[in-house]
């Protein structure tokens, strides 16, 4: 099955503004409690820059500059990388905005679901980027709530 690409016109979401919180602090709530990591793709040179949250989702040590891709996509379930592609490619060619979600590996045995929300950025004198973040999911446990420890920094 070929994958879907829907363009949707979504407004921008400023309901933050609505409630008083900063865009600082809309990141800070957002990231709190999973990782949740932010990437840009250079179209011309082909490079993947990611923060180190995007490294620790995929099981990798975080390096400066480009990340190794080869590593990155080996930690993909292969059943999922045709449909990135696809997505990836569609999304980049007609310069929309994207989501996926998809499986890496957690350990030797098993693999997690990631989401990956990624949008075509124009940059003048260039192909242009596709900039985006991704952040993994993780199962609800009834009853568990998690604080965070405020002495840290």
């Amino acid at each position: 099955m070929p994958p879907w690409v829907q363009h949707t016109e979504k407004r921008s979401n400023t309901q933050y503004l609505e409630v008083g919180l900063t865009a600082d602090e809309m990141i800070e709530l957002v990231t709190a409690f999973r990782y949740y990591g932010f990437w840009r793709i250079d179209l011309d040179s082909g490079h993947f820059f990611a923060t180190e949250d995007v490294f620790h989702i995929f099981g990798m040590e975080p390096t400066d500059g480009p990340v190794n891709l080869v590593e990155m996509t080996g930690r993909i379930h292969p059943e999922d990388m045709p449909q990135i592609l696809e997505v990836y490619e569609r999304a980049s060619s007609a310069r929309l905005t994207y989501h996926n979600i998809y499986r890496v590996k957690a350990d030797a045995e098993d693999y997690k679901y990631v989401r990956t929300v990624g949008k075509f950025r124009d940059k003048p004198g260039t192909s242009g980027e596709v900039v985006g973040m991704t952040y993994e999911f993780f199962e609800r446990r009834p009853g568990v709530t998690f604080f965070l420890d405020e002495t840290e920094s």
